[in-house]
């Protein structure tokens, strides 16, 4: 299908397998797949719990790894093997999709497909949200992806708030490539800061970001991360990812037996045509002061100076009523590219028989 890219096999491996991933640390999945009588793969899904999530969030259940042909009955039975999972341990209403949470690929894709692939956004044909709605889940949120062309990105510099004020203490560093898990672990205490009363907020392990740093490490390069410090503390940060897709592409998945040279040869000759700015954070006391508005504002700004190769860098998700967020992106020059839904159960209407 036009935009589809399949992900490396080994990639899913490491996401998947309870013996290395990290989400397995502090969360509980269980796998079904759909086949139908002569065992042909109809379709797949996940059900998971993550222990970081807040307490009153202990009743709801995540549900992700979706993925179907076009058969509203198979969607159905997928969702329904969730459900009962969750039942079973005492959740009485499911959401999703995530893999695993929303820290990672979320949402249904919506609009976009033909956009192609980026690095944690979840691909789907379009069918699916109508499945899913089908099956008797209804929307509860809706995720926007922000495509600003390289040619547009120096309006940043215009933004109101974006570059700091004469004379500031505030110093700017990148991304130290020696020290990737002291990096991760300022970036998650600032991102846990920052979007803690945000819906549907999960805590973002330490752990599950170094191992994403040390996966990416081979392409991964100081610019990527632009730290803003006070006194040699971070008070703010923001991180880019190439879109890694680009590599692998035609690889139908596989490293064997020649694409692992291919993807060798790639990764030292390789330009991207994009990255996604897929981190930001600010330090919990600054949060909601003038400051600590500005500050994010000022990082991106910062990173995409820092970053002249993409022709085209992608932010996202921005949730669809975060409408501060999105007007300075529109007003930098962004337009939405692709939008992504998130599903539940109808909440209880409190109500007797």
């Amino acid at each position: 299908m036009p935009g589809f890219q399949p992900p490396l096999d080994l990639e899913r491996f490491l996401l998947l397998d309870p013996r290395v991933a990290p989400f397995f640390t502090h969360g509980e999945a269980a796998f079904f797949i759909a086949r139908d009588a002569s065992g042909q793969l109809l379709g797949r899904i996940s059900a998971q719990f993550d222990r970081l999530a807040p307490a009153d969030r202990a009743g709801t259940g995540h549900f992700g790894c979706l993925d179907a042909v076009d058969d509203p009955a198979v969607v159905a039975g997928l969702i329904a093997a969730a459900r009962r999972w969750h039942a079973e341990r005492g959740r009485h209403r499911i959401e999703g999709p995530f893999t695993y949470s929303i820290n990672e690929e979320v949402g249904t894709q919506i609009t976009g497909q033909d956009r192609g692939d980026m690095v944690l956004m979840p691909w789907h044909p379009p069918y699916l949200g109508a499945h899913v709605e089908a099956a008797g889940l209804v929307p509860v949120k809706d995720l926007l992806a922000y495509s600003v062309p390289l040619a547009q990105g120096a309006q940043w510099r215009g933004v109101r708030f974006a570059q700091l004020p004469e004379g500031s203490p505030i110093k700017v560093r990148q991304l130290d490539l020696g020290n990737l898990a002291g990096e991760a672990a300022i970036m998650t205490e600032l991102y846990n800061a920052s979007w803690r009363d945000n819906w549907g907020f999960i805590p973002l392990a330490a752990a599950e970001l170094t191992t994403l740093l040390r996966v990416i490490r081979p392409i991964l390069k100081p610019a990527h991360a632009v730290f803003l410090e006070h006194d040699r503390r971070a008070v703010a940060f923001a991180f880019i990812m190439p879109n890694g897709y680009e590599l692998f592409r035609g690889f139908r998945g596989r490293l064997l037996p020649f694409n692992w040279a291919r993807l060798m040869w790639r990764i030292f000759t390789h330009r991207f045509a994009a990255k996604r700015v897929t981190l930001l954070g600010v330090r919990t006391d600054l949060r909601d002061t003038i400051l600590g508005a500005r500050l994010p504002i000022v990082a991106i700004a910062r990173l995409i100076a820092a970053n002249p190769e993409p022709a085209e860098i992608e932010m996202s998700w921005i949730l669809d009523d975060n409408l501060r967020m999105r007007r300075i992106i529109e007003g930098a020059g962004g337009t939405i590219s692709k939008r992504y839904r998130v599903y539940a159960d109808p909440e209880p209407t409190g109500e007797g028989p």
